[in-house]
């Protein structure tokens, strides 16, 4: 079984009511949910929020209302999933998508890609390139003085150097079974899609959201 799960806490700590904020006339929690059941691929679709139903509640998904001691800033994404395959007795060959609502762009292609892939993974994320690459970093020796020893890079061409890779939060899966073990959205053989563009767009702050927003309207 292929399952979606959309977690959407109502505390936030740098943007209130982060969820529920407003992009392309709809909130993000409304456009993580509309994705999932646009996209015809899931068994099942599951909200797990501490937010009230008439918020949100679309035809052909489910809710598992948290307790308070998972609504908090301190809980984690782990226990929320831990909670939700337990509520919902998901069996370990189960696939989970974990779909936040603070990425609001999506798309169906990629979702595609990430559930072809957990055929042959344990779990598979979405990534993006890093502009700037770590071996261009250096540590300096003091306020006037940078170690010439680790500057080599600077001296390669770009299209030389490594690619490096880092988690856009727009898409993970993996298995239930592979999560009950790890207790990691990266447990086992971890795939990758690589995404560009508004895909990695990441909503935690006000800037964010505005920026979402202008990119909403291009």
């Amino acid at each position: 079984m292929k399952v979606a799960v959309i977690p959407a806490r109502s505390g936030s700590v740098e943007l209130a009511h982060k969820n529920l904020s407003v992009v392309g006339g709809k909130s993000l929690l409304n456009r993580a949910i509309d994705f999932a059941v646009e996209a015809e691929v899931f068994d099942k679709i599951i909200v797990t929020t501490d937010y009230g139903e008439h918020l949100f509640y679309r035809e052909g998904i489910e809710v598992r209302h948290r307790p308070e001691n998972l609504a908090t800033s301190a809980t984690t994404m782990v226990e929320v999933l831990e909670d939700v395959i337990e509520t919902f007795e998901l069996a370990t060959e189960d696939k989970i998508v974990l779909l936040q609502p603070t990425s609001p762009f999506r798309v169906f292609e990629d979702l595609v890609k990430v559930l072809e892939l957990l055929e042959e993974y344990d779990s598979v994320i979405t990534v993006k390139e890093l502009e700037y690459n770590p071996a261009l970093f250096v540590t300096p020796i003091s306020d006037t003085e940078l170690d010439s020893k680790q500057v080599e890079a600077w001296q390669t061409n770009r299209q030389e150097q490594q690619k490096h890779y880092y988690p856009n939060g727009n898409l993970f899966g993996v298995r239930v079974g592979t999560f009950c073990q790890t207790q990691s959205f990266y447990g086992g053989n971890l795939g990758y899609v690589l995404q560009k563009g508004k895909c990695n767009i990441d909503i935690n702050h006000k800037d964010d959201l505005l920026f979402a927003q202008f990119m909403e309207q291009q």
